[in-house]
């Protein structure tokens, strides 16, 4: 019998019970040989993720991806050693901040001890460096992750404001972190890769008021669209200033606002029972009503801006050009955004 075929034999076998992502070691200590790893791997039942580490190759669910995230972290920080600590997107997902679409395949950790020159990148892990100044760590769930504050800077420095932005804003939307905190962590690192090219163009967006991940997304195409940034959460009151809903964004002036629906909304349970039908209702009832007090609206969701960008812009377009102040017969209330903007 060939190699190859001994290999597809030993993948079908039977196998101990491994964890979602493990190590070499972990695999020997279960009481796989590395001769039969590879059968799994060759199989298709496990994947190689670098050398030494491996993670069962099954879908990982979108509300999985933080969890497995951190899985990879201690699993790469067991490899190494001491003296590193989960950082950038890892340290989101460690600090319960969201996470772009897609994967988030890639580690990231900070070394600590100052070994490397510059950031070393292999596939799945990227390892950074920080010469310039003392890097501050908290602990959460017994992992060494950078504070939250410079968890921030560091995104809003490393990724495209569409990944950082929505991580800024819901930390300073929980008040995990003050604008003062991030602000003086971007100016340890002026000088740094990417503090200019994003991070100073990032930091105008980012505003705290805004409630979810859809809307800071929302809020980054409309800046990549160059379409005016609008006030997040407009608290909508009738002639008697008696509340009648609020807005997930809107223009103020051209009576204009925004309904950014998530899917998600519709699944929240009410009294216990999770009723899709008489959310979207109630969600219909409230966009009438918004209606007759003489507001524009323009609703969209996730797949209008990543597939449909050119009518949700003729829309958005179309109801300003058409709004009124003057015709809306209630008002608006702003939300404070008092320590909840950069700039």
């Amino acid at each position: 019998m060939t190699r190859p075929r001994m290999l597809d034999i030993l993948g079908q076998m039977e196998h101990p019970e491994l964890p979602p992502v493990f190590t070499r070691v972990d695999a020997l200590t279960l009481g796989l040989s590395d001769y039969r790893l590879r059968g799994l791997v060759r199989s298709g039942t496990v994947r190689r993720v670098r050398n030494g580490l491996y993670e069962l190759a099954t879908p990982v669910a979108p509300r999985q991806r933080a969890a497995h995230a951190l899985l990879s972290a201690r699993a790469a920080l067991s490899m190494r050693g001491p003296g590193y600590v989960v950082s950038h997107l890892t340290a989101a997902a460690a600090l319960g901040l969201p996470l772009p679409l897609g994967p988030v395949d890639t580690i990231h950790l900070t070394d600590l001890e100052r070994r490397v020159a510059r950031t070393r990148r292999r596939r799945g892990l990227w390892i950074h460096h920080a010469d310039s100044y003392d890097t501050d760590v908290d602990i959460v769930s017994e992992l060494l992750v950078t504070t939250v504050s410079r968890t921030v800077a560091d995104c809003l420095r490393m990724f495209r404001a569409e990944v950082s932005v929505p991580i800024a804003d819901a930390a300073l939307h929980l008040r995990l972190a003050t604008p003062d905190d991030i602000t003086a962590e971007l100016a340890m690192q002026c000088h740094w890769k990417g503090r200019a090219m994003r991070a100073d163009v990032a930091a105008p967006l980012v505003d705290g008021r805004r409630e979810s991940w859809l809307e800071s997304f929302a809020a980054v195409k409309f800046d990549d669209w160059e379409i005016d940034p609008p006030t997040p959460q407009l608290i909508i009151l009738d002639a008697r200033k008696t509340f009648v809903a609020r807005a997930d964004a809107g223009w103020e002036d051209e009576g204009t606002v925004l309904e950014i629906d998530g899917k998600t909304k519709y699944a929240l349970p009410k009294d216990g029972v999770v009723d899709a039908a008489s959310a979207w209702e109630a969600e219909k009832d409230r966009f009438d009503r918004v209606g007759d007090l003489g507001l524009e609206r323009v609703r969209f969701g996730l797949h209008h801006l990543l597939h449909e960008s050119e009518l949700i812009r003729r829309r958005v377009r179309e109801r300003r050009q058409v709004g009124s102040a003057s015709r809306f017969t209630g008002s608006f209330r702003l939300l404070p955004d008092e320590g909840l903007r950069l700039t």
